[in-house]
């Protein structure tokens, strides 16, 4: 997928790049009931392949301008095949990573790691000219959708939510803005590492 050059960012173009937001850059896709959508294109009420309840509608869209730098998830770099082909993220968009190998470490076979700590390991690198148009999905829950073949985690921000322009909201989150606000945490059996527990993973990788 060919990304357009970055262009110089606007001047009410947010820095996120320390900012606890697992969200996608324009262009990639998203796997839904009816195949692959482009995030742009996606819509309220589309149901999205997520890992934990199959499909799950999708409540909520918004999308941020950004001065912030992508990550570029080469096609391979987490699995064979996976992403299925160049993928890029924010900086703290949450990888799901499965091993046992993890357990020793982590006490969890399932991960949750920020892109940004991954930089530098099977080709995974900061990309300058990658979109910086962001996109974040919510559901009723977090959600681990299938982001190009990727597995990436989609979790209310919280107050981090003010930074976006809303694209697209179903009638139960216009209604029922509460939704919006449940469950803002990941699964208790998933663990989210932090930067020093990330910088684990490739050594764990490599002893496996």
């Amino acid at each position: 997928m060919a990304q357009a050059k970055q262009a110089e960012a606007p001047q009410h173009a947010h820095d996120i790049t320390d900012l606890d937001l697992s969200c996608v850059a324009r262009g990639t896709k998203i796997a839904t009931r009816r195949g692959e959508v482009l995030v742009e294109e996606l819509k309220a009420g589309d149901e999205v392949v997520s890992r934990d309840k199959g499909l799950a509608a999708v409540r909520w869209i918004g999308r941020v301008t950004t001065s912030t730098i992508a990550v570029k998830v080469p096609p391979g770099a987490m699995g064979r095949r996976v992403p299925a082909r160049d993928c890029w993220v924010a900086p703290n968009a949450r990888l799901w990573m499965q091993g046992a190998e993890f357990e020793g470490t982590f006490a969890s076979r399932e991960v949750l790691v920020p892109a940004k700590d991954l930089v530098g390991w099977r080709g995974i690198a900061e990309d300058p000219t990658a979109s910086s148009e962001f996109f974040l999905v919510l559901c009723d829950t977090p959600s681990v959708m299938i982001v190009d073949g990727m597995q990436v985690e989609m979790r209310h921000p919280g107050a981090l939510i003010s930074l976006f322009d809303q694209v697209q909201a179903d009638e139960m989150a216009d209604l029922f803005p509460e939704l919006l606000a449940l469950d803002t945490t990941s699964d208790k059996w998933r663990r989210r590492l932090d930067k020093h527990e990330a910088a684990q993973v490739v050594d764990v990788k490599k002893r496996a």
